[in-house]
């Protein structure tokens, strides 16, 4: 199984954000990151995606068929939740969209709670949506794109309103997700770093067009970072993984 994207085109006002862009296929149990600097479009694409499963189902496949929304889960940019209710009353609620029975299976909760354990906030779960902080949100918006298992895992800048043990644990189970379940994850990260630790391939976006691709250890390096951000940095092999050090 394997998530194709081909040849996304978006203009706003005259200004081309992508240009024809096409991504290589993401296979079942990788995680693939978009980065680039700010305007490079990768928001957009995230955004198109669930455009185009309406309007241009061919564009966006999945194991060659047209990609549909019930395989999606997708974590929007600083979620926040409008809902007065508890964060396991909003995730039963998040499980019976769209069906048609006034009753809730009788197993919701459990499920419920045992996801919130399997991402690590199980101490959220009676806690009322609207009190939760911006990081609370995020964390909680993951259980809601994840409760029906989607193949296809959307995260717009997913760790942006995370402190860093909440990074690691959304990224931890984002990568344990999409390894039991052989779903395909894509997703905007701004820190390098936390891309090349958690990412399968990497996708450079630049003006609009793929950039480079391919392992992050293999293609994030001074040059690369040069070209998208013009800014000097320094690679540093730490254990098993290289770290960026930007430099003034």
């Amino acid at each position: 199984m394997a998530l194709k994207i081909s040849n996304l085109s978006v203009s706003f006002g005259g200004n081309r954000v992508l240009n024809d862009l096409t991504i290589p296929e993401i296979h079942a149990g990788e995680m693939v990151s978009l980065i680039g600097k700010n305007g490079a479009g990768k928001s957009t694409v995230l955004k198109q995606m669930t455009k185009l499963i309406r309007f241009n189902p061919h564009l966006i496949t999945l194991a060659g068929k047209p990609l549909v929304l019930d395989e999606i889960g997708y974590l929007p940019q600083d979620h926040r939740i409008t809902a007065s209710i508890s964060v396991v009353e909003l995730l039963i609620t998040t499980m019976h969209v769209g069906s048609n029975s006034l009753f809730t299976k009788a197993d919701s909760a459990e499920k419920a709670l045992a996801l919130l354990h399997s991402i690590g906030i199980i101490h959220l779960a009676n806690k009322i949506c609207t009190e939760l902080s911006g990081g609370e949100s995020q964390m909680v918006g993951l259980a809601q794109a994840v409760i029906n298992k989607p193949k296809v895992l959307i995260l717009d800048e997913p760790t942006s309103a995370l402190d860093m043990s909440n990074q690691l644990k959304l990224l931890e189970y984002v990568k344990l997700y999409t390894r039991q379940y052989s779903a395909c994850a894509l997703m905007v990260v701004h820190d390098l770093n936390l891309a090349i630790q958690y990412s399968d391939k990497v996708a450079a976006l630049h003006d609009g067009l793929l950039f480079a691709y391919g392992e992050p250890t293999h293609i994030i390096d001074e040059q690369l970072i040069k070209d998208l951000f013009n800014v000097k940095s320094q690679i540093i092999q730490l254990d098993d993984y290289p770290v960026v050090v930007v430099r003034s």
